[in-house]
């Protein structure tokens, strides 16, 4: 009896677990992007830095500033500057991420 109760729950389980995403949880907007992660960073290039990533992933892709980004180089950028706390650090995050994933 106990069985059918079992097999139900984990299949309601499995279920709403498969309808999840990774980036069902990021930023969506240009806005949100900003709001989360720009105000956050520690250093003031950094900060200045994540808007241009943020803009170019969400608001203007086609911007003359953002034709050496690959949309994988951006999403690097939003999720590794934040903790940096140095202006040299956040260019060389910058420069690892556009290396590590370069315009096709």
């Amino acid at each position: 009896m106990r069985y059918p109760i079992i097999l139900l729950a984990l299949a309601l389980l499995l279920g709403l677990a498969a309808t999840a995403k990774a980036q069902g949880f990021g930023p969506k907007t240009y806005a949100d992007c900003v709001m989360v992660n720009a105000k956050r960073a520690a250093s003031r290039d950094g900060g200045m830095l994540m808007r241009r990533a943020c803009k170019c992933r969400f608001q203007d892709p086609k911007a003359s500033e953002c034709r050496q980004y690959s949309q994988t180089a951006l999403d690097c950028m939003i999720g590794s500057l934040v903790p940096v706390e140095r202006d040299e650090e956040a260019w060389g995050v910058e420069r690892a991420c556009r290396n590590k994933h370069p315009v096709q």
